[in-house]
């Protein structure tokens, strides 16, 4: 056989095998957006399978299902039918296990501050009306307030009469971190969740850049830009639900011991492995005094955070050591 014929055949194993190697390595990507959880939720993914679209429904399907389940304010929900209902018991699976797990822990990492059974207290404080509830409203639903009121008994959770628990500061996180869970199940490589700015990232190379909201800009200037990879982010701030009386800002992170608004930060942001710890965790460091916040957050094994506070009415900030290694060079 002459040099050049084999030459050639090389040359065709070669192309064949590197097109045998894209073929077997193809992706395909797909994104998309909805409405779900009360806010936009925006799902991207990269996998080897071509029906993407079965994949997002299913996905965007198993958070109705979570919410379903979890909300405070569907009357469908097992936690609003908890509330609302002669229901006295309720059911520990290993969802509620999990993120009540995480409730006890913060309620006592924060002295109380952070507390799941702030719902009586959610239902007064109407932030559309711009209403500021009256004192007897609040000592009235602090008394029906305190984590060690519930009764775990036999599987099930057990809470007084006039007791309301809301989820709302760390089932979002929940629900993402179970997509997530759903979404690599199906083979996807990589892609992210993002619910109204509570975001995991999994399977990327580089890192996204991703913008801290300024907190006290009215044009979606931001503070700060970091590099986030495969982590999840989440931001509180006293920006997003609040209506300003008297000159004062009155917003949505209430703190149970005062039924008043934490006044102590106006942003927090949070890095975790996990949304749910991110979410969770955004809330307790905000009802919390920026040192006592830090100190937390460094106490913490896997958790970053950036929380930004007034002083003499300019932004200051702290920040976790390992936090510095994220902001944009």
């Amino acid at each position: 056989m002459k040099r050049k014929d084999i030459v050639n055949i090389i040359l065709f194993i070669l192309v064949f095998a590197f097109a045998a190697y894209r073929y077997s390595t193809r992706t395909y990507s797909s994104q998309r957006s909805a409405f779900v959880m009360d806010t936009l939720v925006e799902i991207k993914i990269e996998t080897k399978q071509k029906d993407t679209d079965s994949i997002l429904d299913n996905a965007y399907k198993l958070m109705e299902d979570y919410e379903n389940k979890l909300s405070f304010y569907k009357t469908e929900s097992q936690i609003w039918k908890f509330n609302n209902s002669i229901i006295d018991s309720l059911l520990i699976d290993e969802d509620l296990d999990k993120i009540l797990s995480i409730a006890e822990e913060l309620f006592q990492k924060t002295n109380s501050h952070y507390d799941v059974t702030i719902g009586a207290l959610s239902e007064i404080w109407a932030f559309e009306d711009e209403i500021i509830p009256a004192n007897e409203e609040i000592e009235k639903a602090i008394k029906n307030t305190g984590y060690k009121k519930l009764n775990f008994r036999n599987g099930y959770l057990h809470k007084p009469d006039e007791m309301k628990i809301n989820l709302g500061s760390l089932a979002k996180g929940y629900i993402i971190d179970k997509t997530i869970e759903y979404l690599k199940q199906q083979n996807v490589v990589s892609g992210f969740v993002n619910a109204g700015g509570d975001m995991r990232i999994f399977g990327r190379e580089k890192p996204y850049k991703i913008g801290i909201q300024h907190p006290r800009s009215e044009s979606n200037e931001l503070i700060d830009i970091i590099n986030v990879g495969n982590k999840s982010i989440v931001t509180s701030g006293d920006y997003e639900r609040y209506f300003i009386k008297d000159g004062t800002r009155y917003h949505h992170i209430i703190d149970p011991l005062t039924g008043f608004p934490s006044k102590d930060l106006i942003s927090v942001t949070v890095i975790a492995e996990t949304a749910l710890m991110a979410d969770a965790y955004s809330t307790a460091l905000f009802l919390l005094e920026p040192k006592q916040a830090i100190k937390l957050a460094e106490e913490t094994e896997g958790l970053e955070a950036v929380v930004y506070y007034l002083r003499n009415d300019k932004i200051e900030k702290l920040e976790t050591l390992g936090m510095k290694g994220y902001y944009e060079r």
